[in-house]
């Protein structure tokens, strides 16, 4: 049986004035600093420490461009093992217009993805079901 964990942030997210960063940055910038050790000792991400000398330095903070979500649609079928409220097996999923695929899972569920669906998210979908 393999165990998932899912974990969630429990504090809100921290906010540093610009004397706190100013200070963190100018101790990181003493010669013979590391910038790791210093992140480490204020309990600060490297990534961050980083781009508040990006922000200071007046050069924009670096981000990745949006993408835009994807979708798939899911029906999981628990073989009738559960007593109501279930998704009989040959209920049409939303686009039944596309081509799908039918993946019977080892404990008897039914996985119905997209044909074009990637094969290693499929794969990570089956194992989260089957667990």
């Amino acid at each position: 049986m393999t165990r998932v964990e899912i974990v969630t942030r429990g504090q809100a997210r921290r906010e540093y004035t610009p004397d706190e960063r100013a200070r963190v940055l100018t101790e990181a910038a003493m010669p013979g600093a590391r910038v790791l050790l210093v992140a480490q000792r204020y309990g600060i991400s490297p990534s961050l420490m980083y781009r508040w000398r990006r922000e200071a330095a007046g050069r924009p903070a670096r981000q990745a461009p949006p993408r835009a979500p994807r979708f798939v649609p899911l029906l999981v079928d628990d073989g009738g093992t559960r007593q109501g409220g279930g998704v009989p097996p040959s209920a049409p999923m939303q686009d039944a217009g596309t081509d799908r695929v039918e993946v019977v899972l080892r404990n008897g569920r039914l996985l119905r993805v997209g044909a074009g669906m990637d094969a290693t998210v499929v794969a990570r979908l089956a194992a989260a079901l089957e667990a």
